[in-house]
């Protein structure tokens, strides 16, 4: 019996496995409607039915009771003139009554002038509806009671025969089989009517479901648009018209946002190009003069130690702007050859301490098993030199920068921990956008552009690697690189 009331969820549970029911989604909300429109309407069909067959059923009985009714009186009189008035009563009430049938006679006193032997059967009687019957005032008219559980239509009208004392003729008829298969047939009507409603929402649902794919495929190929895929137009063929026009506008913006793309690349790369010529000459002139200018005043000095200063730091800034933008490019080339990570962890950190001028204990390198892969040596020692650039900058100068290598499965990892401010958590996720600055006033005072946490992940994942930082304010950072083995 379970497994039957079970039947109308399963097409949804087939349904809905391994989906996420969203409430907001349109496939839920015009699913949801056509199961209310088909609820309402099946349910006030079945409705309607089935109180429709019990008005037929009712008025049947009700019609035959009043018309034994009358014809009981006709009957009375034709027999009245062969023989007494209480006879022919007699002999009528038991012609017209059968075993669902019940007939007697009460005058205005009380008194019982006739009944059938109805009402004195075993199953009228030991079920107590003769004794209600004959003990309840029952009005005029015909009418439908309970009684004792038995479904009965009741006539009450009355009886003015010659001979008589004027009397009520009372008929009860028992409908209760038919009432009971009658509430029988609107339950498989209702069983019928949720099944229906079932197997349509199910329909319903699976075509809305194919009606929605094509927006679906279309969300899912937008979310697969990068910068280098610009150039490739969405195509579904056999999506509905109003979605082909979608996907024509979203084809079109596609187009100006690669031609915009490829327009704002080569802007990089022309400026980038045409300006660090001219500054490296600027910037190698200053240095000349300074190195010869013995008689320049101290000002004059000064001078053109904050122009070759920022000479240099423009040039350094258009350097890493036109690596980075040959990297997006995929113009940058990689020189992948098997690397001794261990090697070039100790040639970064040499190199920056050499260049941010600080003791060699300022560096701590754990202790680390030589561990071989696959990268761009130069590549790889550039982006560590960023991150202990920036650790020996921001860290504390009274504790030294941690650098570890361990390998798990199929990976290797570098990190480089300082115990520095730290990064506040709203900026974690955009140090590593171009020209970003957490603090731009110190970084401006410090000589960053912004660009090196840029070029570092874009090195990284060129050589298949992650990039990713973990920290907390006044408790250091934790950059960690991911190297595929």
């Amino acid at each position: 019996m379970a497994h039957f009331w079970l039947q109308p969820i399963t097409p949804f549970r087939h349904l809905l496995r391994g989906h996420r029911v969203d409430p907001g989604s349109l496939q839920t909300r015009l699913t949801a409607g056509v199961v209310l429109a088909s609820l309402v309407g099946v349910g006030a069909l079945s409705a309607w039915m089935g109180w429709r067959m019990q008005e037929i059923m009712l008025n049947s009985h009700r019609q035959g009771t009043a018309l034994i009714a009358d014809r009981l009186q006709e009957d009375v009189r034709y027999y009245s003139d062969t023989m007494t008035p209480q006879e022919a009563l007699d002999r009528v009430v038991d012609y017209r009554a059968t075993g669902d049938l019940a007939i007697w006679v009460v005058t205005s006193t009380g008194d019982r002038l006739a009944q059938s032997e109805t009402l004195t059967m075993g199953s009228w009687q030991t079920s107590g509806v003769s004794e209600a019957l004959l003990s309840t005032p029952l009005p005029m008219g015909v009418k439908i009671l309970p009684v004792q559980g038995w479904r009965l239509v009741v006539c009450a009208s009355p009886l003015n025969l010659a001979g008589l004392p004027p009397a009520t003729l009372y008929i009860a008829d028992d409908i209760t089989a038919e009432y009971q298969g009658l509430q029988r047939l609107m339950r498989m009507l209702l069983i019928t009517s949720l099944l229906l409603i079932s197997l349509l929402s199910v329909a319903f649902a699976l075509y809305i479901r194919r009606t929605l794919s094509p927006i679906r495929q279309l969300n899912r190929l937008a979310g697969q648009v990068t910068a280098d895929t610009l150039d490739q137009s969405l195509n579904l063929a056999a999506a509905p018209t109003e979605l082909q026009e979608l996907v024509r506008s979203y084809n079109l913006m596609l187009a100006r946002l690669s031609k915009a793309w490829g327009q704002q690349k080569r802007l990089v790369n022309d400026i980038s190009h045409e300006l660090r010529t001219p500054l490296s000459l600027v910037q190698g002139y200053l240095e000349s003069t300074l190195r010869r200018g013995q008689n320049l005043s101290e000002a004059q000095r000064e001078g053109l130690e904050i122009a070759a200063a920022e000479a240099s730091r423009t040039t350094r800034l258009l350097t890493e702007i036109l690596d980075l933008a040959r990297l997006n490019n995929g113009q940058g080339r990689l020189n992948l050859e098997p690397t001794d990570l261990e090697d070039v962890i100790h040639m970064a950190v040499a190199i920056a301490i050499d260049t941010q001028g600080c003791p060699a204990a300022r560096v701590r390198v754990n202790a680390c098993a030589p561990t071989v892969v696959q990268v761009d040596r130069q590549k790889l020692c550039s982006a560590l030199i960023e991150l202990l650039n920036n650790a020996l900058r921001y860290g504390d100068p009274q504790q030294p920068v941690q650098v570890s290598l361990t390998t798990e499965t199929g990976w290797a990892t570098i990190q480089v921990q300082d115990q520095g401010a730290g990064i506040p958590a709203p900026c974690q996720g955009d140090i590593f956008e171009p020209f970003y600055r957490v603090d731009a006033a110190r970084s401006r005072t410090s000589g960053g552009t912004g660009l090196g946490l840029t070029l570092v992940r874009s090195l990284v994942e060129a050589m298949a690697g992650q990039v990713t930082v973990q920290s907390q304010p006044n408790c250091g950072s934790v950059f960690t690189l991911r190297i595929p083995i």
